[in-house]
């Protein structure tokens, strides 16, 4: 590598054998940016070559020597040890770079779309944004006020809640919503009755008195 190269190590490699590309995430939201995808010539022609050695076998054996060559050119492109894929990646850091910065609160790269405060120089986990900040405090002061309205609210006044509850009607089994009778066929919810002429205790959902036959 020609030199060190100063940025996040977050990345992924999505090269193959016809180029060169990295993705680059920023440490906090994982938004991803990605570099220009750049032809490797050298693997290309190094292909080329093998597909007429692989046609005409032994009357072209002698481009193994080019084809290796070209292989060696392109795995050391510009010499000194500096390798083509090397080469790529600080290119690909190039382009990529202005859209991070480093936060010297806690050392994350970060994106400068989504992370980043510019009128503090840190990351918004160091130094959240005022409008964030006030946002937040606004929705949590909602929820607080809301629950503390709802309290406030009696939600119960039409509910006889000294009776036993019922959650089925006794004789069409369908379920209640907390009321006297039943929704879907008129029977008493009360877990005993009496009957209006006699006095007498029925079974609950009875619609005659046991006693004296009267219509409840």
């Amino acid at each position: 590598m020609p030199g060190p190269v100063v940025f996040t190590s977050y990345y992924t490699d999505e090269s193959n054998d016809n180029g060169f590309q990295w993705e680059f995430h920023c440490d906090r939201c994982r938004t991803t940016f990605r570099s220009p995808f750049e032809q490797n010539y050298f693997s290309r022609g190094r292909g080329a070559l093998r597909v007429v050695r692989d046609l005409f076998g032994d009357q072209f054996r002698a481009l193994d020597k080019v084809s290796n060559a070209a292989e060696d050119f392109s795995n050391n492109w510009g010499g000194q040890g500096s390798s083509t894929k090397d080469k790529a990646f600080a290119k690909a850091v190039d382009a990529v770079k202005q859209g991070f910065r480093l936060c010297g609160g806690c050392g994350s790269w970060v994106c400068t779309q989504v992370c980043w405060n510019e009128q503090v120089g840190q990351c918004t986990q160091c130094s959240p944004l005022v409008a964030h900040q006030i946002a937040q405090a606004q929705a949590e002061a909602r929820g607080v006020q809301i629950r503390e309205a709802a309290y406030q609210q009696n939600y119960v006044q039409n509910i006889d809640m000294g009776a036993p509850a019922r959650v089925n009607c006794p004789t069409c089994n369908t379920p209640t919503t907390g009321g006297k009778f039943c929704g879907a066929c008129g029977t008493s919810l009360a877990p005993s009755a009496h009957c209006t002429e006699c006095g007498t205790q029925q079974a609950p959902g009875s619609v005659f008195c046991s006693n004296c036959g009267h219509r409840q």
